[in-house]
């Protein structure tokens, strides 16, 4: 009994010590997902004095696709640095809209690469009673939901096709701005090497050419949101420091 009690005891004070620095061993995240943009501008949209707090301006018709690819590392268990690359599609339409006589339409190709910080407020917790005592009957994995909030900086590349009316409006504009990325995320662990996640985040930039328009009633630059849902994959820490790909 004293022996049973001494095995539970120390595997329980092992497990916390462990848990601790589990995070350190899988520090680099390889990350793939598909998502959604959504653009608000000076194209389609209400007047404010027609939109409670903006909200008659989501429009899920004029919701397009994204692609993304992410590397994230973890500086401490509950903060992270991570770089993306998205690439997705805009679209905004006067049909149905505020200026709907106007008639103005637009598509947008754009490539956004940024770093952010990660800030998280429900820490991952690591499944370090599978990885440490595999083999001693202690083999199950413990998932776990982690929520952050994240920041960061960036830049939009962008092509334009105008359409409709807003094919005889001629507007001179450098296709590229600088963008502020603000919002939160989720994760979900599948297993000691995978995560499922969901990332909204606003895009706040410095242009006011996203769309090939600027109104001179704009009080405010365009602004874009991504949605990404995505899988992530924990790649091994070695002793250096480096990830391990083998």
């Amino acid at each position: 009994m004293k022996k049973l009690l001494f095995f539970l005891i120390t595997s329980f004070l092992l497990n916390l010590t462990v848990d601790a620095q589990a995070w350190r061993m899988r520090r680099y995240e390889a990350i793939i997902g598909i998502g959604t943009t959504h653009y608000f501008g000076d194209i389609g949209g209400w007047s404010k004095d027609e939109n409670l707090l903006g909200l008659k301006d989501i429009d899920f018709t004029e919701v397009r696709p994204s692609i993304y690819f992410g590397f994230r590392y973890k500086l401490y268990q509950n903060l992270a640095l991570k770089l993306n690359l998205t690439y997705g599609y805009l679209h905004g339409d006067d049909a149905d809209n505020a200026n709907s006589t106007r008639n103005f339409k637009f598509y947008t190709s754009i490539f956004e690469p940024s770093i952010q910080v990660e800030y998280a407020f429900i820490k991952e917790k690591e499944a370090m009673s599978y990885l440490m005592m595999k083999g001693r009957g202690m083999s199950q994995f413990h998932p776990s939901i982690s929520v952050y909030g994240f920041l960061g900086l960036g830049g939009a590349f962008f092509n334009i096709t105008k359409k409709e009316n807003l094919e005889n409006v001629d507007l001179e504009y450098t296709p590229a701005a600088l963008v502020v990325p603000v919002g939160f995320g989720l994760k979900f662990g599948l297993n000691t090497n995978w995560s499922v996640g969901f990332d909204l985040g606003g895009r706040f930039t410095t242009s006011d050419y996203i769309d090939g328009y600027t109104s001179e009633y704009s009080e405010s630059k365009d602004v874009y949101f991504f949605g990404v849902f995505c899988m992530m994959y924990k790649i091994r820490t070695g002793s250096n420091g480096l990830p391990i790909f083998k």
